[in-house]
């Protein structure tokens, strides 16, 4: 049941780095550094907007306000993040609802994950980028 699970949370991390915009395709668009700075910092926003407690909030009120090109990157970010964060969660939904079925015990999404990461060291997925 514990190979299951560690397989399910592998899928969903992969799943979500795998379909994130990469910096190259951001430039290929040309988009400039600033813009790619803010669709980053909002694409973690959105994450964490969307109930992913993994993510912070990151927006500089500054470049916000004042520059054009970060604030739209930020805003097509925190798109991105949110509805990444919501195919997760549709994902994680259909995991957690196999793996209940499977069990004589209730679980929900959320107690999967959190028991898959009970004894996991997770301070280097924020190395990933």
């Amino acid at each position: 049941m514990r190979g299951a699970l560690w397989g399910c949370l592998c899928l969903l991390i992969a799943f979500i780095t795998a379909c994130g915009t990469s910096d190259s395709s951001l430039r290929d668009s040309g988009h400039n550094e600033s813009y790619i700075q803010g669709f980053h910092d909002g694409r973690h926003s959105g994450l964490q907007e969307a109930g992913n407690e993994f993510e912070h909030y990151i927006r500089d009120e500054t470049r916000f306000n004042t520059d054009a090109d970060y604030k739209a990157g930020w805003l097509a970010g925190e798109g991105e993040g949110k509805k990444l964060q919501a195919q997760a969660t549709s994902v994680g939904g259909s995991v957690g609802n196999a793996m209940s079925s499977q069990s004589s015990k209730p679980t929900d999404p959320e107690t999967v994950a959190k028991e898959v990461l009970e004894h996991t060291d997770t301070s280097q997925l924020k190395n990933l980028k």
